[in-house]
């Protein structure tokens, strides 16, 4: 079963994202999608891709304001 996720950003962040996935010629869902699987430990892409998305997620403010 698959949910669907609502997720606020700028015009200039939708724009930079929308240009991202044409340039690797797939969607928005799509690149969202596989990094949760990545973060998730769920359906993922490999072990590096796992060990990445952690780490990325780590560096970041967000992990530090609830950690």
């Amino acid at each position: 079963m698959t949910k669907r996720l609502n997720v606020e950003i700028n015009d200039v962040q939708f724009k930079a994202l929308k240009e991202f996935a044409k340039r690797y010629n797939c969607s928005i869902a799509d690149v969202l999608g596989n990094y949760i699987a990545d973060l998730t430990q769920i359906e993922s892409n490999g072990s590096d891709e796992r060990i990445l998305a952690r780490e990325y997620f780590q560096r970041t403010h967000l992990a530090f304001q609830y950690n």
